[in-house]
């Protein structure tokens, strides 16, 4: 007697091995020892830590902080929900706190409150590239500075 006539022993009036159900329960097991196979291994593979180098700060916060204004300077904004005329986002920010935070692999986060929502910039430590920092998502509306 063969393994296969122990798996699947031929059945019915045609002596076929192959049914429906037998593909089904095949194609269950397979798959879920796929699955622990799969598991095993990603726990072995990626089971150390990886560790980033910290890259320190070239700048200070002033310095940061005095070019995010010089951006919102040169910016222009359409109001909320770009309604309006086009204004300078300086008028907006002129007068309120910005506190600079460094995120320890090259970058810093700068933050300000307006109209009860905080607004976020990220600047380059090296290049002092100052782009938007948009991962905060709010339902009320804003404006693009």
């Amino acid at each position: 007697m063969s393994i296969l006539d122990t798996i699947a022993p031929r059945r019915g009036p045609k002596q076929r091995r192959l049914t429906k159900s037998l593909v089904a329960k095949t194609g269950f097991y397979v798959s879920v020892a796929a699955a622990a196979v799969f598991m095993l291994a990603s726990v072995i593979l990626f089971e150390n830590d990886r560790v980033l180098e910290q890259i320190p700060a070239t700048r200070d916060s002033f310095e940061v902080i005095d070019e995010v204004q010089l951006y919102l300077q040169i910016a222009t904004h359409r109001g909320f929900l770009n309604q309006s005329e086009p204004a300078s986002c300086w008028s907006e920010f002129e007068d309120k706190e910005f506190t600079a935070e460094y995120l320890l692999y090259g970058s810093w986060q700068i933050n300000a409150f307006y109209n009860r929502v905080r607004y976020y910039w990220r600047v380059d430590d090296r290049s002092m590239e100052v782009t938007r920092d948009n991962w905060l998502k709010t339902h009320t509306p804003t404006i693009d500075c």
